[in-house]
């Protein structure tokens, strides 16, 4: 059970600390493309739709490059003449009466997983009960000019129609075999009216949203704890709608002002009072939704951009370039990074610059006064570490002058991730006395890396 919860709190702080860095690069993307939806709002939806797609790219994008099967391994840099002693080993054996506690960030960790199940459970059992409701719908009778705009927006499956007294707004369901339903207030509608509908749901339809909103769903899930993937999220939803409204319009070839009434005049019939199904592509959703969709419609003209012009182009560019980057230079830090857990003890440590040093050639390497063994009796092993069951190597590079003593250019070169085993590996290097190298009979100063490995000894464990 030790061990169990030993590996859970590994899991728990890298999952914090992906999770810390990742809600960092989330708030300055959100507040970017956030001054863009206020600078632009009046332009184009197609425009907006992709910029805000961005954050979605951005929130998948972290946690793959950092998957652990996916991290390239770094050697780091080690002077030329530095001379590697074998693998020092220290055994340590917990505390009778210690026991390894579960750390907050496993707690946060096991609560995002019990919330993921959660929403997971919630999410298929309000799938399941709206489209038992639909069970009952019938078939709505097809416009004559329905196939004509199926044609139009270059739809080659078959869309069936079919309403219900369960719907309470337009929507699409289904991909292969797309199925638009309809409120029985569809009944009373004009022509016009119609024909809005049902050329923004076909516009749904032909641009695949149901595969994009699956996609956000999932997110939604997998970040039901962070406020910013849903404002993003909702943001994506209206100006889908937007886009929708806009095509509708496009293949009419009507006023927007014409389409704009038909959200209005029936603005009290289209509010969704029942939560409409997640994987659905519907028309309409809030009052505040409705509105700014009109005052969209009302500010952008006759003129119709379903397409991005080069200014849009290179700005979409530039900000999936920034994604890009700071997720390749945060996993580049990873790496690069000997130990975060040293940023405490930076005056013990000294990064000396391996690359300004001089190859300094011997006849005969250093060593430990007294042996391996010195270097072995002042590896202490810290007790708390042994306790909470952290092991590892630690490789110290230290810098041996002329009068065989350890000068402070000491560094780690493989970090354990523990900042109590890195000290005591530091700390035991420090106060062995080494015979200085040897070249043509005079002493000189060299590199020296030490590999110490800690680990708890099985078998008193157990």
């Amino acid at each position: 059970m030790a061990e169990f919860i030993q590996q859970l709190n590994l899991i728990g702080e890298c999952w914090l600390n992906i999770m810390t860095q990742q809600s960092f690069h989330l708030a300055i993307l959100f507040v970017l493309l956030y001054s863009i939806n206020i600078l632009f709002w009046k332009k184009s939806a197609v425009f907006l739709y992709s910029v805000w797609s961005l954050f979605l790219y951005k929130a998948v994008l972290l946690p793959v490059i950092r998957l652990p099967f996916l991290r390239q391994p770094v050697v780091p840099a080690i002077p030329m003449n530095a001379f590697r002693f074998e693998t020092i080993t220290a055994l340590g054996t917990p505390s009778a009466n210690s026991s390894v506690l579960i750390s907050i960030p496993s707690m946060l960790f096991l609560f995002w997983v019990a919330g993921i199940f959660t929403m997971v459970f919630i999410y298929f059992r309000n799938e399941r009960l709206f489209y038992s409701s639909l069970n009952h719908s019938a078939t709505f009778k097809t416009p004559a000019n329905f196939e004509r705009l199926r044609q139009q927006n270059g739809i080659r499956k078959p869309v069936a129609l079919r309403i219900s007294t369960n719907v309470p707004a337009p929507f699409t369901k289904g991909f292969r075999k797309p199925v638009i339903y309809l409120p029985e207030s569809a009944l009373s509608w004009n022509n016009h009216q119609l024909n809005h509908v049902l050329c923004h749901e076909l516009a749904h339809i032909r641009r695949n949203d149901i595969l994009a909103i699956s996609f956000q769903n999932v997110l939604n899930i997998l970040y039901f704890f962070h406020p910013l993937v849903w404002l993003a999220n909702h943001q994506i939803n209206l100006q889908r709608e937007k886009i929708c409204d806009d095509a509708a319009i496009q293949i009419l070839d009507e006023n927007p002002a014409s389409y704009g009434r038909t959200l209005i005049d029936n603005l009290q019939s289209f509010l969704v009072h029942r939560r409409l199904p997640l994987i659905a592509n519907g028309l309409f959703f809030s009052k505040k939704t409705i509105i700014r969709r009109f005052e969209y419609l009302s500010n952008h003209g006759k003129e119709i951009k379903m397409k991005l012009g080069p200014a849009q182009k290179s700005i979409i560019l530039l900000i999936g370039l920034f994604v890009l980057i700071t997720a390749c230079v945060n996993e580049t830090e990873q790496n690069q990074t000997t130990s975060p857990t040293l940023s405490k003890q930076s005056e013990l440590v000294v990064t000396p610059d391996t690359a300004k040093v001089k190859f300094v050639p011997y006849d005969s390497p250093p060593e430990p006064v007294g042996g391996f063994k010195a270097i072995q009796q002042n590896v202490i092993y810290p007790q708390f570490d042994q306790d909470a069951g952290h092991e590892g190597t630690v490789v110290v590079q230290a810098f041996i002058d002329e009068n065989g003593n350890v000068s402070d250019k000491t560094t780690i070169l493989i970090s354990s991730g523990f900042e109590g085993l890195e000290k005591a590996a530091i700390d035991a290097i420090m106060k062995t006395k080494f015979k200085p190298a040897i070249r043509e009979d005079k002493p000189v100063g060299v590199f020296i890396s030490i590999p110490i490995l800690f680990k708890l000894d099985s078998e008193k464990t157990e």
